[in-house]
């Protein structure tokens, strides 16, 4: 209706202006809210609900027009109560719990999507409406063919044909609807029936594992969240025990009375399944949490779990260092805390890349990152030539002297200080990759002669030793310093 035309029927009405981005917001923060009763939450912004095949959904609408939330709640009512009577009462406490914020939804608990979907929109009894097991056909029956999601032109035509209830579409015989109609309404009723699955699309990927605490009176008290953390800390590793798993990414949230929720995560460089040292890295995060005018439930959640039977990994090994297992220094514990302190992303580890060009022998990769394969740094340490313990992060110009232009230098200047040479080895000639992309993003044809580089290991009068290479052409070649020996 328009505006001028309400305006005439209710003088006194009051309008404020639609704020879309708000509305959706809005929506964000009731789905995240609604993580306290089950993590497979999905958003229905264009009321195009989907459910999984025998999985028990719940519907709320009412929320930004016809926008709603979808909740897989299988498994979840008897945290309620046994059987049915569990599931009317987690019904029951969504809705009473919106109320409490000053929120009216109509909602409704079907076996499918589709059957919740249409009852929580179109339903004309109470607010929350539970339907029985297998009982949606009987449910459907009366409820205008609206509920069953399907395009306006179809619903125009069905309404022309006297077609106004779902009840009205059971006798038909489906070729003919099939043929005139497409198979659009034979699938969204067979979906509201059960006969066909549909997968719901979480807003955010289900955790493999969670456990969760609520509380009669709210808590507040650091050292009250600390314990909460801890003994639901304890209950989540048993169950890690028992699969033969362990966590590589952990997530406290914190459920407050006003409806906000705050949360925050912890992330471990391998698979953990220690709660003292998993109770470390949380004592570092929980300051950061802020339980406000109260905590009622806090869930504790494993977004992200490896396999993991209990035996350590290696560091990986060099040549003349023999590898220590992992964590037996407390290595990996250590960089585990440093991530949480000053970013993962300033936490690394270095990986071998298959590769014969000493800069990208190895690569940068967050602590996190899968330890190297079985002998991967073995080849590195076994290509040919001793390489320096030190790599200098862009070889440096030197100046150098030489007797005669094809010989090594028997003087460089560096840094603007000066090194007799006394030793020097090599030469040892390493090409470049002309199979990988330049700069330009060309890839050198095979029959240019690709560049190359004589790397000498050279000792000075003071004892210094330095890995020095010639590149390019002999005459105008120039000389860099790439590292410095053992």
């Amino acid at each position: 209706m328009r505006l001028a035309d309400s305006r005439t029927l209710v003088p006194d009405l009051v309008t404020l202006p639609a704020e879309p981005l708000a509305d959706r917001r809005l929506i964000e923060t009731i789905a995240n809210w609604c993580d306290r009763y089950t993590p497979w939450v999905a958003i229905d912004p264009l009321g195009d609900a989907m459910a999984e095949e025998g999985a028990e959904a719940c519907a709320t609408g009412g929320f930004g027009g016809d926008a709603g939330l979808l909740l897989d709640v299988t498994g979840c009512g008897h945290l309620f109560g046994p059987g049915e009577v569990g599931e009317r009462a987690l019904l029951a406490d969504l809705v009473e719990r919106l109320s409490r914020h000053d929120f009216a939804c109509r909602a409704a608990m079907a076996d499918t999507a589709g059957a919740a979907w249409a009852l929580a929109r179109f339903a004309e009894t109470q607010a929350a409406l539970f339907c029985p097991v297998n009982g949606q056909r009987d449910a459907l029956a009366a409820l205008p063919v609206d509920g069953l999601r399907l395009d306006k032109p179809i619903l125009e035509t069905f309404l022309k044909l006297g077609l106004r209830r779902i009840g009205d579409l059971y006798p038909l015989p489906r070729a003919p609807l099939s043929r005139r109609f497409g198979d659009q309404p034979l699938t969204r009723l067979d979906q509201a029936l059960g006969k066909v699955g549909e997968a719901i699309e979480p807003r955010r990927p289900p955790p493999a594992f969670r456990t969760r605490l609520s509380f009669v009176e709210p808590i507040g008290r650091p050292e009250d969240i600390a314990a909460v953390t801890s003994r639901l800390l304890a209950a989540l590793c048993q169950q890690f025990e028992q699969a033969g798993v362990g966590a590589r990414k952990l997530e406290i949230a914190l459920y407050r009375v006003d409806g906000s929720v705050d949360r925050t995560a912890i992330g471990t460089s391998r698979p953990n399944r220690d709660n003292p040292k998993l109770m470390k890295l949380f004592e570092q995060k929980l300051g950061e949490l802020d339980p406000g005018f109260g905590v009622e439930l806090m869930i504790l959640s494993a977004p992200e779990v490896e396999t993991w039977t209990g035996a350590q990994d290696t560091l990986p090994e060099t040549a003349p260092i023999t590898a220590n297992p992992l964590g037996e220094d407390g290595t990996i514990d250590l960089a585990d805390r440093l991530a949480l302190r000053l970013g993962a992303g300033n936490v690394v580890r270095l990986l071998p890349r298959d590769s014969h060009i000493p800069e990208r022998v190895q690569t940068v990769a967050p602590i996190s990152a899968p330890a190297a394969a079985d002998g991967a740094w073995a080849r590195v340490a076994s290509m040919k030539g001793i390489r320096p313990t030190r790599l200098l992060q862009r070889p440096e110009l030197v100046e150098t002297m030489a007797e005669m232009p094809d010989e090594p230098p028997r003087r460089f200047v560096w840094r603007r200080h000066s090194h007799r040479l006394v030793r020097i080895e090599g030469p040892e000639r390493i090409a470049d990759e002309w199979w990988r992309p330049r700069p330009g993003g060309r890839i050198m044809p095979p029959n240019i002669v690709p560049p190359v580089r004589d790397y000498y290991r050279v000792e000075d009068d003071d004892g210094g030793r330095f890995w020095l290479f010639r590149d390019g052409p002999l005459n105008g070649a120039k000389w860099y310093l790439h590292g410095f020996c053992a």
